[in-house]
């Protein structure tokens, strides 16, 4: 079987219309990437605690977080990343995903140490590639 060469994609997003469509952005771009969708914070963070801890991501995880849920926001989900040991920590590339177009979030996504980026919803291709350049065309 022939190994994928795109990273895992983990969606922690309390819309689940939205992860729907970043589901299908990333697999129309992507074609055979391994996407995973979380409405609940908690349930994301408990598959990337036991899953990665277990098994290596071998082209690592990209992980789009929205910022604004009503039971972990996404800056608790960082402080709670934070706690993970450091071999999982470092096979993401954090993205923050959100509709929030306020200054002091994308200031706070800029200065925190875990995260490579903002992006604005909804995802598009275009968001996509300019997150991941290298992979699609």
């Amino acid at each position: 079987m022939e190994q994928n060469m795109y990273p895992d994609f983990i969606i922690i997003d309390d819309n689940g219309i939205n992860n729907n469509i970043c589901q299908m952005v990333i697999e129309k771009s992507l074609v055979g990437s391994v996407v995973r969708t979380f409405t609940e914070p908690e349930n994301g963070l408990e598959h990337i605690k036991y899953k990665y801890q277990l098994a290596p991501a071998n082209n690592g995880v990209i992980l789009l977080l929205d910022i604004n849920m009503p039971t972990l926001n996404g800056w608790e989900v960082l402080e709670q990343f934070e706690q993970l040991p450091k071999e999982v920590q470092q096979m993401f590339k954090i993205f923050m995903l959100s509709s929030s177009v306020t200054q002091q979030d994308k200031t706070q996504a800029q200065n925190h140490p875990f995260v490579n980026g903002y992006i604005e919803k909804p995802l598009t291709i275009a968001r996509l590639k300019s997150i991941i350049p290298d992979l699609i065309d």
